[in-house]
C-alpha cells in the first residue's frame, strides 16, 4: 500500500510540473490585446502600478508562505513525539501591532502610486504641442478650436462603435484614427446599454453608461518633451525634432485592438474597434477625404444619377451603379447609414460607411481582412462584405441590421407581401458597391 501511495505522489507531482511547464510555454507577451506591452503614458503609468502591486503581493506571499512551511516543517508532529506544544503567538501585543503596522505600510506603499495614478489619467494635460492650432494641417478648422485638443465622442451601439470628430465636422465607426504623440480627449457615452471602452495597449478601460457622458485621454507614443527626458536629451533643433519623429514612425505608428470590456448582450465577444496612429499630414489628409465623401460609380453629379434613377434606372448599368440602386432602394441600407457625399445616403441607426473600403475590417472588427503587411486583402475583404451582407444574424447574432422592426434585410418583403431576401447576386452586387467605397 505504501508503494502505491508513493507511485502515486510521484505521478502527480511529474503531472503537475509537465501542466505548469505546458502553461509557460504558451505564455506570451506581446499579443494584440497585451497591457505589458505599453504604446502610451496611461498604459506605462498604469503597467508601472500594476508592478508594483506584484511585488508588494509577492514579497507578501514569500514571507508568508516561507514561515508556514517552516512552522510545517519544524513542528510537525513525528511518530513517538513527546515534544511540548510550541508557544502560542495569539495574544501577543508586540507581533499584532507589528503586523497592524506592516500592513497599514505595505497599503500606503499601494495607496499613494494608486491615488496618483488615478489623477494623472483623470485630468487632460494641457500640453502646449497637442493642441489642434499647433498640429493640425486641414483648412477646415475653427478659430476657437485652435487652443483646444483633439476631441473625439466615442458612442457604443449594441454591437459597435461611433467615433464622432466635432471639431473636424466628421464621423466614422469601428475604426479610430488618432495623431501619434498628441493627447486626444474622449467624450465616451452608451445609446442603450453600458459598455467599457478598452485600447490596452494605450490606455485603460473606462465604462460608457446611459444617460451620462464619461471621459478619459489618451495618448499613442510620448510627446516631444517626455521622449527627450528618456531619451536623457535637452535642447531644441531640427535633428532632434527628425529623431522624435523616426521614433513615432518606427515604434508608434501602428494598428492597435481594442473591444468592449463590459458584457452587453449576447455579441458583446464580437464588439470589437481597432485605432491607427498616424502623423499629422496622414491625420489631416485622411480627415479631407472623409469630408470629400464618395461621388457616383460613373462620375455623373448626384442630381444627374438619381433622375436616371427616378425615370430610366435602366440607364444606371454596371455591377457598382445596381449595388447603388440596391443600396438606395430594396436594400433599405440608406435609411440606417451615411455615405459622404451622397445627399440622400443620411441614416443614423447604423455605423456610417463612408469610405468602408478602406477600412481593415467590418462588423465592428469581427471580419478582418487585414493583410500582415498592413493592406487589405482584397478578395477577403470582398467575402467578408458578402458573408455580413448574406447573414448578419450568424456573424453577430441579435443586431439590428437583420431584423429592425421590419426595416432590417432579414425582413424584406415584396409587393405581395411575402418574404423577399435578397438573392445571392444582389449581395455581391451590394458588395462590390461597398468595396468600391475607398
Amino acid at each position: 500500500m505504501k508503494t502505491i501511495s508513493s507511485g502515486f505522489c510521484r505521478f502527480i507531482q511529474y503531472f503537475s510540473a509537465l501542466i505548469v511547464v505546458a502553461f509557460l510555454g504558451g505564455c506570451n507577451l506581446d499579443t494584440r490585446m497585451s497591457t505589458f506591452v505599453t504604446k502610451g503614458p496611461i498604459a506605462e503609468e498604469q503597467l508601472n502600478l500594476f508592478m508594483l502591486t506584484v511585488w508588494v503581493t509577492g514579497i507578501i506571499f514569500v514571507i508568508v508562505g516561507g514561515v508556514f512551511v517552516y512552522a510545517v516543517i519544524k513542528f510537525r508532529e513525528r511518530p513517538n513525539d513527546d515534544r511540548p506544544m510550541p508557544s502560542q503567538g495569539h495574544g501577543n501585543p508586540l507581533v499584532e501591532i507589528g503586523l497592524i503596522g506592516a500592513s497599514i505600510l505595505l497599503l500606503a506603499i499601494i495607496a499613494v502610486p494608486t491615488l496618483r495614478a488615478i489623477w494623472f489619467t483623470q485630468e487632460t494635460p494641457d500640453d502646449p504641442e497637442s493642441r489642434l492650432g499647433a498640429w493640425y494641417q486641414g483648412d477646415d478648422l475653427a478659430e476657437e478650436e485652435a487652443e483646444n485638443p483633439l476631441i473625439i465622442k466615442v458612442i457604443g451601439y449594441q454591437w459597435w462603435w461611433a467615433f464622432e470628430y466635432p471639431q473636424l465636422g466628421i464621423t466614422t465607426a469601428n475604426e479610430m484614427i488618432i495623431p501619434a504623440g498628441k493627447v486626444v480627449h474622449l467624450e465616451l457615452r452608451s445609446i442603450d446599454v453600458i459598455h467599457s471602452f478598452w485600447l490596452p495597449r494605450i490606455a485603460g478601460k473606462v465604462d460608457l453608461i446611459p444617460g451620462r457622458t464619461n471621459s478619459m485621454w489618451i495618448q499613442a507614443g510620448d510627446n516631444f518633451a517626455k521622449w527627450k527626458e528618456k531619451q536623457g536629451l535637452e535642447g531644441e533643433g531640427p535633428e532632434l525634432r527628425q529623431d522624435y519623429a523616426k521614433y513615432l514612425e518606427e515604434e508608434i505608428h501602428d494598428y492597435y485592438y481594442g473591444q468592449c470590456a463590459e458584457y452587453c448582450g449576447e455579441s458583446h465577444a464580437r464588439m470589437l474597434f481597432r485605432t491607427t496612429a498616424v502623423d499629422d499630414q496622414a491625420f489631416a489628409e485622411w480627415v479631407a477625404d472623409e469630408k470629400a465623401g464618395h461621388g457616383t460609380p460613373d462620375g455623373k453629379s448626384w442630381d444627374e444619377w438619381y433622375t436616371a434613377y427616378e425615370e430610366n434606372p435602366e440607364e444606371l448599368t454596371g455591377d457598382l451603379n445596381e449595388g447603388l440602386k440596391l443600396f438606395m432602394g430594396r436594400a433599405k441600407c440608406a435609411t440606417c447609414h451615411t455615405v459622404n457625399g451622397n445627399p440622400r445616403a443620411l441614416g443614423v441607426a447604423g455605423p456610417n460607411l463612408t469610405n468602408i473600403g478602406s477600412r481593415q475590417s467590418i462588423a465592428a472588427g469581427w471580419l478582418n481582412h487585414r493583410a500582415e503587411d498592413g493592406s487589405i486583402d482584397v478578395e477577403k475583404q470582398y467575402d467578408n462584405l458578402y458573408k455580413w451582407i448574406h447573414e448578419p444574424e450568424v456573424v453577430k447574432p441579435g443586431n439590428l441590421m437583420w431584423k429592425a422592426n421590419g426595416g432590417g434585410i432579414g425582413e424584406l418583403i415584396d409587393e405581395h407581401g411575402e418574404p423577399a431576401l435578397l438573392t445571392d447576386e444582389e449581395v455581391s452586387k451590394l458588395s462590390l458597391y461597398l468595396q468600391s467605397l475607398k
